[in-house]
């Protein structure tokens, strides 16, 4: 998520194809295409869960997901014969939980090669809306083994949004935030967010203007303390005007966000504190779809390592 500063707090306009493909989006746009990675692990068990729980629409399908690590003589199809029982077992469970909900195609895709590559080259091919994988729960320390490696890779290769499944699904979202910078890549994430949490569900959305994202700003070039309060107040007030309009076609399409502008920390601390005092199930932030090197990436790899709550990385547009 790309921070925004004071100077680009300007009017925004939204013209009326956009709105009426809002509306569409966050009434009607349930999601048809989703697909979920697996390594037959506790983590992605969890994410498969978490897929189960998600509002889907009808005919909608459900991809599973494997990929083989490349095994030296690995020759014939006979040698992905236990990785495709495995899988071929957990698709049996998810359409016996299915059965009593809108009808929903599981179907199966088992590839050799490197985790990563494969199933950015599967979610391309499948045109899949949102794909979901596991956070692994043995790191210590932020750790980055072998398997925390993978779902950062995935942050960062995988060219569709991306859901990152940490906890163990009790129930659908009920208390989603959202990082809002006021770009497209957070009006992605927002749009997205409020596609997985349907009415009555209400959505927080959380703004740190540019400025208190560096600190110790206060006595950068100010006098004292005194004078830092107030150009943070007058730094919120623009935030919260500025995002009051860039929410408004969400009002008017019938969704309601609760506003915070958070000015006393650093974004990635603000981000895990804001969800933390609200006891978030849900952090979702946006990010450039061509997964270079930028600020945006690096805070999306360490949300989806660092913050208790599942996370999710909106990309590219649904279509």
């Amino acid at each position: 998520m790309a921070s925004t500063s004071p100077q680009d707090l300007g009017p925004l306009v939204t013209p009326p194809p956009f709105l009426k493909r809002l509306m569409h989006a966050t009434q009607k746009g349930r999601l048809t295409r989703l697909m979920v990675a697996t390594d037959f692990s506790m983590s992605a068990d969890l994410a498969l869960a978490r897929a189960l729980r998600l509002p889907v629409g009808e005919g909608a399908l459900l991809t599973l997901f494997h990929a083989v690590r490349p095994v030296s003589r690995r020759g014939v199809p006979e040698d992905m014969s236990l990785e495709e029982r495995c899988l071929g077992r957990i698709a049996g469970a998810a359409r016996r939980r299915l059965r009593t909900r809108e009808p929903v195609e599981v179907r199966e895709e088992i590839r050799e090669g490197d985790a990563i590559q494969e199933a950015a080259k599967a979610a391309q091919r499948l045109e899949v809306e949102l794909m979901i994988a596991g956070r692994p729960h043995a790191l210590r320390s932020h750790e980055l083994t072998q398997r925390g490696a993978t779902v950062r890779g995935m942050v960062r290769q995988v060219e569709a949004p991306l859901l990152v499944v940490g906890a163990h699904p009790q129930r659908a979202y009920q208390r989603p935030l959202v990082a809002v910078d006021l770009s497209e890549d957070s009006r992605r994430a927002l749009e997205l967010a409020l596609r997985l949490c349907p009415p009555p569900v209400k959505v927080d959305v959380l703004h740190v203007p540019e400025p208190c994202t560096h600190p110790g700003l206060w006595h950068a070039g100010l006098s004292s303390v005194e004078q830092w309060l107030v150009v943070r107040q007058e730094l919120e007030a623009a935030a919260r005007k500025a995002l009051s309009r860039f929410l408004a076609p969400y009002r008017e399409a019938g969704r309601e966000c609760e506003i915070t502008i958070r000015c006393s920390e650093p974004l990635e601390e603000a981000l895990l504190a804001e969800a933390a005092e609200r006891d978030s199930d849900l952090m979702a932030l946006g990010m450039p779809s061509s997964g270079e090197p930028t600020l945006a990436v690096g805070l999306a790899e360490q949300m989806v390592m660092r913050a208790d709550c599942d996370v999710l990385v909106a990309k590219v547009h649904p279509s």
